[in-house]
């Protein structure tokens, strides 16, 4: 069974350069707009797609990908988790009124920095359904190898919540429905990551740091952002596409003046940034393909843009 009808096809073809008109002039209402009480209404029961894709709520659009939350309301604990000898700290995020079962994904900092630094990605991606499992590191200073490992254990985490007694997730998650993100270092750790696990289904690297590294071997789905006054990674993203093989799903938004912060927070760059990781993880991650179609738009000051996604 297609998600897609035939007119959902026309309509595709049509959305070209009037979506990214909508983009940039509606992202601000949409924005406010998503705060308001109707925002946690309860949502339409999730369809279960042949092949398992999870589609869930209304059709998506140009100013919903771009709003601040999603539909669902937010969960989050510390409590009763695994303890992770790969990470230090963590925080799961999980959505409270959206309908089993949900897709799951980890998401490590980078260099000397803490959680916090990408913990805005827990709540936004699960206000969308998709269950966020934000860590720490053991160490600051943990190099790509180590925040690799972090990443592959906190998934064990994950998983662990599936069977433990008392868990809000105990038999919620689909577990074959597993992906991993990480900022700088711990881009460069996602990077490392989805190469050697083929059976993950996406992959999100925001300013990836790991100079000189290829990712010839890497066939999972696969997100980077990228900006051009990036002091310490500028370039990498966009050279980690390229060594990507043409055959992996992968997207790559290098943005003209953007440092090496900007992707931290999927609010960054009026949202932006929180449309396309969405968009990307609900195509690769759930199997939603009504997002795919924003994955082949060039965002807002993009330096270069590149994508294999159609």
């Amino acid at each position: 069974m297609s998600l897609v009808t035939p007119f959902a096809v026309f309509r595709r073809r049509l959305i070209g350069s009037a979506l990214l008109l909508s983009l940039v002039v509606g992202g601000c209402a949409a924005a406010e707009a998503d705060e308001s009480p109707e925002s946690l209404q309860s949502p339409e029961p999730l369809a279960l797609l042949a092949g398992g894709a999870l589609v869930r709520g209304e059709q998506p659009t140009a100013q919903s990908i771009l709003a601040r939350r999603g539909p669902y309301q937010v969960q989050r604990y510390t409590a009763g988790l695994r303890n992770g000898p790969g990470y230090g700290s963590q925080t799961m995020n999980i959505p409270t009124n959206a309908e089993p079962p949900f897709a799951a994904i980890a998401i490590v900092p980078g260099f000397v920095s803490p959680e916090s630094s990408i913990g805005n990605w827990g709540p936004f991606l699960a206000s969308h359904g998709i269950v966020t499992l934000t860590i720490g590191t053991n160490s600051t200073l943990d190099q790509p190898p180590a925040r690799e490992r972090a990443l592959m254990d906190a998934l064990e985490t994950i998983k662990n919540e599936n069977t433990r007694g008392g868990s809000p997730l105990n038999g919620k998650l689909d577990l074959s429905r597993l992906a991993v993100g990480g900022w700088s270092m711990g881009g460069g750790g996602t990077l490392n990551a989805i190469q050697k696990h083929p059976e993950l289904k996406a992959g999100m690297a925001l300013c990836p740091w790991n100079p000189g590294v290829p990712y010839s071997r890497i066939t999972v789905p696969t997100l980077l952002f990228s900006g051009t006054l990036d002091a310490l990674a500028a370039g990498q993203g966009p050279g980690f596409y390229r060594s990507i093989p043409a055959s992996t799903p992968k997207v790559s938004w290098e943005v003209a003046g953007a440092d090496h912060f900007y992707a931290n927070d999927p609010a960054g760059r009026g949202g932006w940034v929180g449309a396309y990781g969405l968009s990307f993880l609900k195509t690769f991650l759930e199997g939603d393909d009504r997002y795919r179609q924003f994955l082949s738009v060039r965002g807002p000051g993009s330096a270069t843009f590149e994508s294999t996604v159609r």
